[in-house]
Parts: structure tokens; sequence; C-alpha cells
């Protein structure tokens, strides 16, 4: 198996970047190289000749992942001076590449911790207006999720699956595609969350039914409970988390 082409573990998150052809497995590849190995602000990427030859790629493959990746914010290119490494407050965060590959890295508890804010920012608020404006049909995807998530318990792999089902049809649910665009985003945050958990005994009995009242909560159309259902349902995930990061159980 060679650079291009690494295994997929069980609960890594998944790249929105398309990872069919050379090029956006170059782009997936290189943009690993600078967040797993935490190369520094200022870092100098190798030649494009060492690129070309790591990946074994051509030289305008590489210059156009290396495109990619500066709109991502991650790098610049300056005649004479090669590619360098940008400091993280100029990285596109909330690209679900740039999430994805933070996650697979093994994000710190800092950043985690930041991932929760988010969550808690976004998904009560979500949540809210999933209760308010759900149709029939975006209520029956939402139990049909949920139906998954019980069904697979405890099985971690099928469970997380339908868990990101569960968030996906909530943001959809709201009614205002701007929004579901966040849910997106939420679902690299998830998967960056399954993807720590991995070899820890999860799911627990105690996210299922969380998201389970968040449930009822939309069906009744009770935005407040459904709101304060969401905050308990990152609560317990943060939980979860605590464990894999090394931090309190």
């Amino acid at each position: 198996m060679d650079a291009l082409t690494p295994a997929r573990a069980a609960g890594e998150p998944k790249r929105c970047y398309p990872r069919h052809g050379v090029h956006g497995r170059l782009v997936d590849g290189i943009g690993r190289l600078i967040i797993g190995e935490g190369l520094a602000a200022g870092a100098v990427l190798p030649r494009e000749i060492e690129l070309m030859d790591e990946f074994g790629s051509s030289r305008a493959a590489v210059r156009e992942a290396i495109k990619v990746l500066a709109a991502k914010g991650l790098v610049e290119t300056r005649q004479r001076r090669g590619t360098r490494v940008r400091a993280l407050d100029e990285w596109n965060l909330l690209d679900p590449d740039v999430l994805a590959w933070c996650a697979a890295s093994g994000p710190t508890p800092v950043l985690m911790a930041q991932m929760v804010e988010l969550r808690c920012l976004i998904e009560p608020n979500a949540a809210r207006l999933a209760a308010e404006r759900r149709t029939a049909a975006e209520l029956e995807a939402l139990e049909a999720a949920h139906a998954a998530m019980a069904a697979a318990f405890p099985e971690p792999v099928a469970y997380s699956q339908a868990d990101l089902d569960f968030h996906r049809a909530l943001f959809r649910a709201c009614g205002n595609p701007f929004i579901d665009r966040l849910g997106a985003i939420v679902a690299v945050v998830l998967e960056g969350g399954f993807h720590l958990r991995d070899g820890v005994s999860v799911p627990g009995e105690a996210g299922l039914v969380a998201h389970g009242r968040v449930l009822a909560a939309i069906r009744d159309r009770d935005a407040a409970a459904a709101e304060a259902a969401m905050l308990t349902v990152i609560e317990v995930a943060r939980r979860e988390v605590a464990p894999a990061e090394g931090g309190p159980g």
C-alpha cells in the first residue's frame, strides 16, 4: 500500500475532498503531512521534486494540490522561498477537510474542547428550529435514524453512522440551506469524536437516551425542550471522549 492509498480505519473521519484520482489523493496526502506531522508555522514543505517522488505524481499535480491547500489557508507559496505552512489562526478550520485531518491526527484536548464549544453554539439552536419547522417527512427521517441507532447499539461503527444520520437529518429539518451546510461541518466534528473513542467502550446508553429526548421534543414541536435535550447530547459526548483524551473519565 503506497502513500496515496492509506487504509481507512473504522471510525476515521471521512473527507469532503474527493479521494478518487491522483489529484484528490495528493491533496489528502499533503494535507495529512502538514497536520498529521504537526509541522510548525513557517516550516517549509518538501520541494516539488521530493513531493513528486514521495507521492508518485507529476509536477503539475503537485502544484494543483498546493493551490487547493493554499485556498484552505494551510500554506502559502512565494518565489525563491518555497511553500511554507501558515499559522493555525490562518487555517480555514471550518473546512471539512481541515477538520477531518485534525481529527485523524489525534486532536489535542484543547482542540476537542473548542469543537465542543462549536457544537454548543450551533446544534441546540438547530434543534430548536427543527422542532418549530420540521415536516412530517423530516420527522420520519429523524425517527428512522434513531431507530437505526437503537438497532445498532452497542456496535460502534454502525451506531456512529446512524448517529451521524440523525444529526444530518436534524439540520435538514431546520429548513435553511445555510444551516444545513453547518450540519456538514458538525458531522466532521462528530466523526472526530468517534475516531478518538475507537477502542473505548462506546457507545454509551446515555447517548442513545439523550438522542431519544431530542427526537421526542422535535416530534412534540417543543422548541425549548429540543434545545435543552441537544445540550445534554453534547455533554454526554464530551464525557465519553474525555477518557480517550487522557482527561478525567
